[in-house]
């Protein structure tokens, strides 16, 4: 399997010239250019950027690796809870993530989560758990597909309606074919997959 080296990342330090060197080489074992690995990069830069903006406290890997017909961007890291709040409400589907990530603090162990968690979480975070599994996001359930067709399976309501026209606005959404996030304790997961 084709598979990038790996890349420490923080929430201090920015390496994006690491970042396109690591990108460049994995696109060419892999077979990847022209649109293919312009949406590749732009998914990149949309994560890194993320990351590094919206991220508490912070420290983790970034790399790529060949799925059947496409590939996979993964990040994994350790977040932090920080006195430092993100002011204002998250903003933007790429903000919601975040949000979502740095929430890991919250429960040390699934054991520990309410039974009725996914009644307690914001919409965006609920409407994306997959209804398989015994736990909801910090098991790794979460999907943007599963978030996508919930949204479109809902009676229309000026909030679903708002939060349909986020993810037409989103690079992540358009150019991804799928978005997973798994939260354990203070460790994230987040895929993102793509076609080649």
């Amino acid at each position: 399997m084709n598979k990038a080296d790996k890349l420490w990342i923080n929430g201090a330090i920015r390496r994006n010239a690491e970042a396109e060197e690591i990108l460049r080489a994995f696109a060419e074992k892999a077979g990847i250019s022209g649109k293919a690995f312009q949406h590749m990069s732009l998914l990149t830069e949309e994560i890194m950027g993320m990351a590094n903006h919206l991220l508490k406290n912070f420290e983790g890997e970034i790399w790529l690796e060949d799925r059947p017909g496409g590939y996979a961007i993964l990040l994994e890291a350790d977040v932090q809870e920080s006195t430092e709040e993100i002011p204002g409400s998250p903003r933007g589907f790429m903000a919601k993530i975040a949000e979502m990530l740095n929430c890991s603090y919250m429960f040390e162990d699934v054991d520990e989560m309410p039974e009725r968690l996914a009644e307690l979480l914001p919409d965006y975070m609920s409407y994306g758990i997959r209804e398989e599994g015994r736990a909801p996001v910090w098991a790794g359930v979460w999907s943007l597909s599963a978030y996508r067709q919930n949204l479109e399976n809902r009676l229309r309501t000026p909030e679903t309606g708002a939060e349909l026209e986020e993810l037409e606005k989103s690079i992540v959404a358009q150019l991804a074919e799928e978005v997973t996030i798994g939260i354990q304790g203070h460790k994230i997961r987040l895929v993102v997959t793509g076609k080649k």
